[in-house]
């Protein structure tokens, strides 16, 4: 059995904003890890197919998260697999898909749907995917280089 984390965020920034934040590095860096976790590595190859990971350092304990992109339609939807090493050795990936709708004038609805979890897993998901969603909020929009 399997159930699903749901989180939704209206975000400042348009949708092809809010798209590029889920595949740049640096971007991520700042928003991705729900804190106190942060980042200490970032890798993704933003291509169907190809593979991310997040190294992760959360008040002392270390985890990777891991996955590749299944679907990627810029700029409304972002499809990958989600593995977590602090998940037992035989837990299946999970699955997170990403809408981001326009909203308002300049706005984006974003809609982060994390399916195929662990019964157990959906609160702590939900949670972290909602600060995740906070996070990015408070970084949008970014100055014009």
């Amino acid at each position: 059995m399997t159930a699903t984390a749901l989180v939704r965020r209206v975000l400042p920034a348009p949708p092809l904003d809010v798209y590029d934040e889920w595949l740049d590095p640096d971007a991520l860096a700042d928003w991705m890890c729900p804190r106190p976790a942060v980042p200490t590595k970032i890798e993704c190859d933003p291509r169907v197919g190809g593979r991310y990971r997040f190294d992760i350092d959360e008040v002392g304990q270390q985890m990777t998260v891991t996955g590749r992109y299944l679907e990627l339609r810029r700029p409304h939807l972002l499809r990958f697999t989600w593995h977590c090493s602090t998940w037992p050795p035989d837990a299946p990936e999970s699955l997170v898909t990403v809408t981001l709708d326009a909203h308002g004038g300049a706005g984006t609805l974003m809609t982060i749907e994390h399916t195929s979890l662990r019964p157990d897993l959906v609160d702590r998901h939900e949670h972290g995917w909602a600060l995740i969603a906070a996070q990015l909020a408070t970084t949008l929009p970014r100055p014009a280089p």
